[in-house]
């Protein structure tokens, strides 16, 4: 059967449809004109007849797409020649998205119920190494812990003393040393004095002065401790993988626990046991120039009692110096460490802490150039303000760094000893 063309009366745009269509109606897609279905050998009386297309409403847009016709009208009847669907199609393409839509849930569902199926993954390299170092931390993380406990103990009779101005010469007085009934001493010389206690009294207050000793001495005693840990540690952790400079940070490490330790030794163990009786007083009792003893002087109180206050303050930075550098290298290797076994969290851990560290010595820095400037009751008062902040952020730093270590020593076991360990000369299977 021979398929009719007709021609829109208005855009002229062709449209085919079967033999059976002819005398239906046909919407134009193109301009929504309704025209009639004619056969062929009417076609060129189509042509003449312009008169019997129906316009489109004149409110109505070109291409707006137009409702579909009323059941039983006439427009109906012809099938609309973009409108027309086949009902068997229809129904079996709803039928077929349907089963579609099933299945997808379906799957999902059972997505959702498999195990999660752990990938295996190789051991770190160089496993008993770094078996070796995780131990030497664990001597570090009980050095550290150690060290805040010193540090503790100090900052304690510090914040609880009360001291009044009137108490110095009467410090002095108790603290002399007569011998016997020689009298005054000779000209150009001293009564012996029991310094060390009267500079805990000047700081502490007689009240609590016992107490002060007691916390200095159990200070410097647990330092022993201190040092040792750190030392220990630093050794053990010497066979680490020589990558990212972290032998040579190990090896620095123990030259500056070694120049530590005898200054510690001599400076401040010896003088608290009563060994011997020099004491650099920059380096052992600084918070001499936090108290009322210190105001309204020309020079200050720690550095009249000096015996050479320029080297004895030169000294003590130095030292101090050389103190707080060993743990600011201690958490250099932990960077190193991160880098080498590329956890970037333990790596940026580390460099924070290296970084507060330095920040730490630094306050501490001006708080000790600031205690040579005078000792107005202003100055005092800045110089307290700074010595709060040194000790918070050193306290604060000693948590940080303590607890770093333990989260080092955690991953290298995980990267040690994986849950899912590949085995050498097993394939890896997704």
């Amino acid at each position: 059967m021979d398929a009719i063309i007709v021609r829109c009366a208005k855009c002229k745009h062709a449209m085919k449809f079967s033999a059976e269509k002819a005398g239906k109606k046909a919407r134009c897609p193109k301009c929504q004109t309704i025209n009639v279905v004619k056969g062929s050998d009417e076609d060129e009386a189509q042509k003449k007849e312009k008169s019997t297309a129906i316009e489109p409403a004149p409110e109505a847009a070109p291409q707006a797409a137009s409702p579909a016709p009323a059941p039983g009208s006439d427009d109906d009847a012809g099938g609309a020649y973009e409108v027309f669907l086949d009902p068997e199609l229809e129904e079996l393409r709803k039928k077929q998205a349907a089963e579609e839509e099933e299945a997808a849930k379906k799957k999902k569902k059972e997505k959702k119920a498999l195990p999660t199926v752990a990938r295996k993954v190789k051991a770190i390299p160089d496993a008993e190494l770094w078996a070796r170092v995780r131990l030497g931390l664990l001597f570090l993380f009980i050095g550290t812990i150690i060290w805040g406990a010193c540090h503790l103990l100090q900052g304690s009779y510090v914040a609880l003393g009360r001291i009044e101005f009137p108490e110095y010469a009467q410090l002095v007085a108790a603290t002399m040393e007569f011998r016997g009934n020689d009298g005054l001493p000779e000209r150009g010389r001293w009564w012996d004095i029991d310094e060390l206690s009267m500079y805990l009294g000047m700081i502490a207050g007689r009240d609590i002065l016992g107490y002060a000793k007691a916390c200095l001495t159990l200070a410097a005693i647990l330092y022993i401790f201190h040092a040792g840990f750190w030392i220990a540690g630093t050794i053990i952790c010497l066979p680490v993988p020589r990558r990212f400079g972290t032998f040579g940070q190990l090896v620095t490490s123990l030259v500056l626990a070694g120049l530590n330790f005898l200054a510690v030794f001599t400076f401040k163990i010896l003088p608290v046991l009563g060994i011997t009786g020099y004491i650099m007083v920059p380096y052992l009792v600084p918070e001499i120039v936090l108290t009322e003893y210190n105001i309204e002087r020309y020079v200050p109180i720690h550095l009249m009692w000096s015996a050479a206050p320029f080297w004895e303050s030169f000294i003590s930075l130095f030292l101090q110096f050389a103190f707080y550098l060993q743990p600011t290298l201690g958490a250099i290797f932990i960077w190193s460490v991160g880098l080498c076994i590329k956890e970037e969290e333990i790596a940026e851990g580390g460099k924070g802490l290296m970084q507060l560290s330095l920040g730490t010595f630094f306050v501490f820095f001006a708080f000790h150039m600031l205690s040579m400037c005078g000792a107005s009751g202003v100055m005092v008062i800045v110089l307290r303000l700074f010595y709060t902040l040194w000790y918070f952020f050193l306290i604060l730093f000693i948590l940080q760094y303590a607890m770093l270590i333990m989260k080092t020593r955690a991953v290298l076991y995980e990267k040690i000893h994986p849950k899912h360990e590949l085995i050498e000369g097993e394939d890896e299977k997704d």
